[in-house]
């Protein structure tokens, strides 16, 4: 956490739980109420997360082109304790929600650190 942000809190003498992970899964737009039980039990170790909508594209192989695709940013925020104890049931969890709605792949990033990565968890 910045040095700013530090001293706010502590000037302010309000406790203030730090959430130094993010996690930000792609949904399809379209999937999103057959995805919305799945993200409520895969991302209950975070104990809540947001939904943004964006735009997003996806590359096509077959045909060479870039298709464009709303989709839906969930977001959770974690501690880094969380994250490693439940980070392998999450992508489980995320993986067996990619085959119920039939996706190829689920787009996972993880924030967090100065170490952002983007995970795709194969789903056929």
């Amino acid at each position: 956490m910045s040095e700013m942000v530090q001293e706010a809190i502590a000037v302010s003498k309000i406790q203030a739980n730090q959430l130094p992970f993010a996690l930000l899964v792609h949904i399809p737009s379209h999937l999103y109420s057959q995805a919305k039980p799945w993200i409520e039990k895969v991302n209950r170790p975070a104990e809540g997360y947001n939904v943004v909508p964006s735009d997003g594209n996806w590359f096509d192989p077959s045909h060479q082109t870039w298709i464009p695709e709303p989709i839906l940013l969930v977001q959770a925020y974690i501690t880094g304790d969380v994250l490693q104890q439940h980070l392998g049931t999450m992508l489980q969890g995320y993986h067996e929600m990619g085959k119920a709605l039939g996706e190829k792949a689920i787009a996972l990033e993880i924030r967090g650190d100065n170490n952002n990565m983007m995970l795709i968890i194969p789903c056929d």
